[in-house]
């Protein structure tokens, strides 16, 4: 292995020799030609390039880039503010303007700009299961007065930016040694010190840092401590560079690039705009004519936050650009083949140390916890590793939400060529409150509560409490959790869950107390033992005791008379596998999610009828096995355009029992979307039964979609009532159809718009049995129940 990397390290090293050699020979050759290429060389004319802050609207600077390159303009030295900065810090890297491109349109690029963790790296094993919450508080109980670390510090999630910027820019930092004036292009950009009130340039030390610091936008993005000074975008002081370029570089000629808004009314209705015109401080716009040119880019009809207008965006830039060119050749007079400056690339690039980590360090919690991150990342080895393993373990350590923030940085050693991988981790307070719920025009609306202790170590310890309020369901559960030291990452769970679910004889609209078919009880205990399965999935194998209860009318249908019960004592093992890269747990639109299950029960049951204790009739002993399978696979058709397919397959050994109602109860169900729980349907209800769906998304535009879910119901045999005579007197019993007829079909098209913290949606749903069902609504929140018995 050594050999190798040494056999590798020599031809990177021949190869930046030849590549230096090509350079040196090209430049000879363009000087002996004549005319203006000559001109060029022999009365050389310095080039400054300076971009502005815009947000989104600076992806014109890559067009303007293009542009100048597509005509051999040189550009010697680059000044940029907050999105200027971005551009100009890639450019100043060596990072073409396809590159640059490429990279703005693709999935990682939307996934750090907009805060979002990529599910394709999400450590499932590490994430909480979901439940209904919205806001989500950390304390700490040791001061009961502060708030530091309760509200979040930006709109915009730091931890997935945190990363990709260490990735982009660590290895140059190491190549120009911190010196910005070594790197393929000389770079300046331009902070915000806010609690000294004045611009700070950045001219050296961790390239990432100074363009992060650049663009963080106060509220938008979280800042950047340099110096052990908060740093925010150099645009509040300073959005248009010219004089750090005249007073650093002092160039010849400068060319300015301006994708600022002008100064309007605010729109009410746009918080990006308002926060914008508030922070930035007036600002000079101007390039005196004697010393360059300036480019007005029209782009001040798109936000922020428009990354996904990427291409029109550049082509305005690449068009306005073009348009001057005349004005531009007329003023420049020095050129640079683009074989050349290719060239120089190339050679700049050959120098660029491969990012290798061969040390961890850690800071910012306590001794423990920082030990605790830094096995994440090494384990028990003590070889070197690359970016790719490090990106493997920093989401593994941030998947389970038990950190503020992570900060990368690598530390570049001249000595052994290898980096030093440095984290300052903000560890969350140990304890935590929730509040949240689902709000909807049916019966199904319910408060959500929760609380929580949870610790960062080696034996982390999660303990939980929450609880749903609801007219048509109540629950509550507690949890403890341990996670064990082992090769392979495992926890033991203890979960104790009470419930009461309400169910009526069609969908109802708001509170309905007098239509209630069934009511449910569960009281569990479970202990579980959990295990990671790769990355994105994970075991499960349970073993608990429970009682089930069940009140529900003989018949089905409501009457006035007192309601029958089935009471249930049963213990349980089980074992599960799940996997999954759902983009999104309540309206995803890519990835996929598995989950396969075998259940054993054995127990006991009584049966009241009228809930009548002196009629009591105890069942026999009973045991069952029963398994389920369920899959879901999103994939991008078009541009907005997405779709899915589902499916689940329940099998139960299940007999019937002592009634039609009373096996009915206890029958496997499927209800495939929030509107359908609450409603007791009997045609969707099987001890067997498979099911295929069907689920098209249309997303017009941000946080919006439009979605349908066609689903279609197959039980194996149907469970049919049937007039039985016991001991004399006409009982309801059981009776199944043939195999795989009567399928059943239901549907719902779904207004939905996702917000951070909940979705707000209007729907319509049909079903096709018992006859034609049309129901249609409105539902505010996240629906998510608490762990049943059975499944």
């Amino acid at each position: 292995m050594a050999r190798c990397k040494a056999a590798g390290r020599l031809r990177k090293a021949l190869y930046g020799t030849a590549l230096r050699l090509s350079a040196t020979l090209l430049a000879v050759c363009v000087s002996c030609l004549p005319g203006e290429y000559a001109l060029a060389h022999s009365a050389p004319q310095s080039v400054g390039l300076v971009l502005s802050g815009g947000g989104a609207k600076g992806i014109a600077h890559i067009g303007v880039i293009k542009a100048l390159e597509d005509n051999d303009i040189p550009i010697d030295y680059i000044a940029g503010t907050s999105m200027g900065a971005i551009v100009g810090g890639l450019y100043a890297a060596g990072y073409t303007t396809d590159e640059m491109l490429d990279m703005i349109l693709s999935k990682e690029f939307s996934y750090w700009s907009t805060g979002t963790i990529d599910p394709a790296y999400i450590y499932y094993y590490a994430k909480e299961e979901p439940t209904p919450h919205m806001v989500k508080l950390n304390l700490s109980l040791r001061d009961s007065t502060g708030t530091s670390g309760i509200l979040p510090t930006s709109l915009i999630n730091p931890l997935p930016m945190n990363f990709a910027f260490m990735d982009l820019f660590a290895r140059y930092s190491a190549q120009c040694g911190g010196d910005f004036d070594r790197l393929f292009v000389p770079f300046r950009c331009v902070a915000s010190d806010v609690y000294h009130k004045h611009k700070v340039v950045m001219r050296s030390g961790s390239l990432g840092d100074a363009i992060r610091a650049s663009m963080s936008f106060p509220m938008v993005f979280e800042p950047i401590e340099i110096d052990s000074v908060l740093m925010y975008d150099g645009g509040i002081y300073d959005n248009f560079p010219v004089d750090v370029m005249r007073s650093d570089f002092a160039p010849d000629i400068m060319i300015g690039v301006d994708v600022s808004a002008p100064d309007t009314k605010p729109d009410r209705n746009n918080m990006f705009q308002q926060l914008e015109d508030m922070i930035i401080q007036n600002n000079d716009y101007s390039l005196p004519a004697e010393e360059g040119i300036k480019i007005r880019v029209p782009v001040q009809q798109f936000g922020l936050l428009d990354f996904p207008l990427a291409k029109e965006i550049y082509q305005i830039g690449y068009d306005k650009a073009m348009s001057m060119m005349d004005s531009i050749t007329s003023r420049v007079t020095a050129r640079i083949p683009s074989e050349a400056r290719s060239l120089r690339r190339e050679v700049f690039k050959s120098a660029t140390p491969y990012v290798r980590f061969d040390s961890v360090s850690v800071s910012g919690g306590s001794p423990g916890q920082n030990e605790f991150i830094r096995y994440t990342f090494t384990g028990n080895e003590s070889d070197t590793f690359g970016l790719a393993r490090a990106k493997d373990a920093y989401y593994r350590i941030i998947s389970g939400g038990k950190l503020r923030n992570l900060v990368p940085k690598a530390l570049y050693n001249d000595s052994t060529s290898m980096f030093t991988l440095d984290l300052n981790a903000d560890v969350k307070n140990k304890f935590n409150v929730g509040m949240g719920g689902y709000i909807t025009s049916t019966s199904n609306s319910m408060l959500f509560l929760s609380s929580g202790y949870s610790t960062l170590s080696f034996n982390s310890l999660n303990i939980g409490v929450d609880a749903w309020i609801g007219q048509s369901y109540m629950a509550c559960t507690a949890k403890a959790r341990v996670a064990m030291r082992s090769a392979i990452p495992s926890y033991l769970e203890l979960q104790g869950v009470i419930s009461r679910t309400k169910e009526y004889d069609s969908g109802r609209i708001f509170y309905d107390e007098g239509s209630t078919l069934a009511t449910s009880a569960e009281l569990f205990l479970r202990l579980n033992y959990g295990v990671a399965v790769g990355r994105s999935g994970k075991a499960v194998l349970s073993a608990g005791i429970g009682r089930l209860s069940h009140r529900f009318y003989d018949a089905l249908i409501v009457a006035p008379v007192d309601r029958d019960r089935l009471t249930l004592r049963l213990a349980q093992v089980r074992a599960a596998y799940e996997r999954n890269t759902l983009n999104d747990p309540s309206a995803p639109t890519a990835g996929m999610r598995l989950r396969a299950g075998v259940l054993g029960v054995y127990g006991n049951d009584t049966y009241f009828p009228e809930n009548d204790r002196a009629r009591a009739v105890d069942g026999n002993d009973r045991w069952w096995v029963q398994g389920e399978f369920e899959f879901d696979r999103y994939w991008q058709l078009a541009k907005r355009f997405y779709f899915g397919v589902t499916s689940t397959t329940v099998a139960s050994s299940q007999k019937a029992f002592d009634t039609y109602a009373a096996t009915e109860v206890m029958l496997p169900s499927f209800r495939p979307t929030p509107s359908s729980y609450g409603y007791f349907n009997t045609r969707f209800r099987s001890s067997q039964f498979t099911t295929l769906g069907i689920v098209p998304v249309w997303n017009p535009f941000g946080m919006f979609q439009l979605r349908a879910g066609l689903y279609c119901f197959m039980p194996w045999r149907e469970v049919r009532p049937s007039l039985q005579p016991v001991g004399g007197m006409p009982v309801v019993g059981v009776e199944y159809g043939d195999w795989f007829r009567n399928p059943r079909f239901i549907g719902e098209i779904k207004a939905a718009y996702s917000l951070p913290f909940a979705q707000l949606s209007a729907y319509a749903n049909y079903s096709d049995s018992p006859g034609n069902r049309w129901n249609f609504g409105l539902s505010f929140g996240l629906f998510f129940l608490a762990p049943r018995f059975m499944y």
